[in-house]
C-alpha cells in the first residue's frame, strides 16, 4: 500500500513538472490560445458585435443594441429620446426615415474591436456616426458630449433636404457638445446648451486672424474650433435657430451663405468683422468655461449637485443657461490646448 502511495505521489509530481515545463516552453502559444478562445466567445475581433451586445431595446426613435446593465440602459434610453425630442422641438424637424441603429458598448474593451473593424486602427475611442447606414457607435464609458455631437450629425443628415457643407455639419454638431442637464422625477430630460469649450475657444482666440469666414464656409474639412465659435456667435445674437431652420430648407444654397446673410441681414464681410470682435471680447473667466465636462444627472444626483452649487450658480431663464454669480467670477488664462484657472502668485 505504501509503495502504491509513493508511486502515485511520484507520478503526480512528474505530471505537474511536465505540465510546468511544457507551459514555460510554450507560454506565448498558451496565452495566444486563451486570447483566441476569449475572442471567439466574446466577439473581441469585432466581426460579430451582437455576440457582445446581447440586449436589444426598441424605442420610439432608436434600435439600441447594448451590453449595459438595465439601470444604465434606462438612463441612456431617456437621454437619447430626450435629446431627439429637444432638437426636433428647438432646432428643426428631424425627418428620420427609420429608427437609428445604436451600438452602445459599456466600455472601451468591447467598443474598440468593432470600431477598428469599421473605422480602422486610428478610430476615435468615443464614438462615431455612419450616415449612409443610419448607425451610431458609442462607448458609454466616455463623456456624453461626443454622443450628442454624433447624434447631431444624424439629425442634420436627416433634417436637411440636401447634403450641407462641412462647416454647417461640424458647426451645428460641435455646438451641442457642451451642456448641463438632468432627468427629472418623471425621467424626462431637462437640458441647457450654449456653453463654451475650454479647448476650442482659446484655440480660436489665438488663431483668429488666420481664419477667413468665407474660406471656412467653402472648406471641405474646416477646423471645428472656429466653426463652433461662429455657431456660438449666432446663438448669442439669437440667430442660430433661425439660420439652422432656413439652411435646412434651402436646396439652392448648398454652402449656407445666402441663408446666413439673409438671417443676419448683412454681407459676409461685415458678419466676419462682428464675429471676430465678439470673440475677442469674450471674458476669459470661470463663467465662460463653466462646463468642463458635459453631464446629464439622474434626479437624485441632480438634487445633490444643485444643493452643493446653488450658492454659486443661477439659471438665466431668458438664455436658458446657467451662470456663475458675478461675485464669484474669477479670471482664466488661455493656452492653445485649453483654458485653465489663473494661478495666484
Amino acid at each position: 500500500m505504501k509503495k502504491l502511495r509513493k508511486s502515485f505521489i511520484l507520478l503526480l509530481v512528474l505530471t505537474v513538472a511536465g505540465v510546468f515545463f511544457y507551459y514555460r516552453s510554450n507560454e506565448e502559444m498558451f496565452h495566444r490560445g486563451l486570447d483566441t478562445l476569449e475572442m471567439d466567445m466574446r466577439g473581441y475581433d469585432g466581426s460579430d458585435p451582437f455576440s457582445v451586445l446581447s440586449t436589444h431595446l426598441i424605442t420610439k426613435h432608436y434600435n439600441i443594441h447594448t451590453n449595459l446593465e438595465f439601470e444604465r440602459l434606462d438612463y441612456f434610453e431617456a437621454f437619447f429620446e430626450g435629446f431627439f425630442e429637444y432638437f426636433d422641438r428647438e432646432v428643426f424637424t428631424i425627418k428620420q426615415p427609420k429608427r437609428l441603429e445604436v451600438f452602445l458598448f459599456d466600455s472601451l474593451k468591447y467598443y474598440r474591436p468593432y470600431a477598428e473593424r469599421l473605422a480602422g486602427p486610428n478610430c476615435t475611442p468615443y464614438g462615431f456616426y455612419i450616415p449612409g447606414e443610419h448607425v451610431i457607435v458609442v462607448n458609454a464609458d466616455t463623456g456624453l458630449g461626443t454622443t450628442t455631437h454624433e447624434l447631431t450629425h444624424h439629425f442634420v443628415y436627416c433634417g436637411f433636404d440636401w447634403k450641407p457643407a462641412s462647416w454647417i455639419h461640424e458647426g451645428i454638431a460641435s455646438f451641442f457638445e457642451k451642456f448641463i442637464g438632468y432627468l427629472d422625477e418623471n425621467n424626462k430630460l431637462n437640458i441647457t446648451f450654449g456653453y463654451f469649450s475650454n479647448m476650442r475657444l482659446p484655440f480660436t482666440r489665438e488663431h483668429l486672424d488666420e481664419f477667413d469666414l468665407l474660406r471656412l464656409i467653402s472648406h471641405r474639412d474646416p477646423p471645428q474650433a472656429p466653426v463652433r465659435s461662429f455657431m456660438m456667435f449666432l446663438h448669442q445674437k439669437g440667430k442660430f435657430r433661425e439660420f439652422a431652420q432656413l439652411a435646412s430648407n434651402s436646396r439652392s444654397d448648398p454652402y449656407g451663405l445666402g441663408s446666413l446673410e439673409k438671417v443676419y441681414d448683412k454681407p459676409i464681410k461685415e458678419i466676419e468683422i462682428e464675429w471676430k470682435q465678439w470673440v475677442r471680447q469674450i471674458p476669459m473667466d470661470n463663467d465662460t468655461f463653466l462646463v468642463k465636462e458635459s453631464f446629464v444627472k439622474t434626479w437624485p444626483q441632480w438634487q445633490d449637485w444643485w444643493s452643493k452649487n446653488k450658492q454659486r450658480l443661477y439659471l438665466n431663464h431668458e438664455e436658458n443657461k446657467y451662470h456663475i454669480k458675478d461675485a464669484l467670477k474669477k479670471p482664466y488664462y488661455k493656452t492653445t490646448q485649453q483654458a485653465r484657472p489663473l494661478k495666484k502668485n
